[in-house]
């Protein structure tokens, strides 16, 4: 029970990463849906700079990067299962480890 109980920081570490990987993907999200919203603003007429404007914002691909990779939520969900698995793994062999 000792053993369990010194696993805890890590669970806890696990989910508040896992937590801020989901809230930075969810920003980059919003930032990919903001050239459709900018896109749909309605003019009087075709407005040449909205679509220039909309065509910089979606160009200039926004959002939350880690060493020059794109954080959007295929990225998280697959830190999230390997963080997981991993935790997983080490808390089996910290009980396994401890019974004996």
């Amino acid at each position: 029970l000792a053993g369990v109980r010194s696993m805890l920081p890590l669970l806890s570490l696990t989910s508040l990463a896992s937590s801020l990987l989901l809230q930075c993907a969810s920003i980059t999200e919003k930032c990919s849906r903001l050239a459709p919203l900018v896109n749909q603003l309605t003019t009087d007429a075709m407005d040449s700079g909205r679509q220039y404007l909309a065509r910089y914002v979606s160009d200039s691909a926004a959002g939350i990067y880690v060493q020059g990779v794109r954080l959007d939520m295929l990225m998280v969900a697959n830190v999230v299962y390997f963080l997981a698995v991993a935790v997983s793994g080490f808390f089996g062999f910290a009980v396994r480890f401890l019974e004996q």
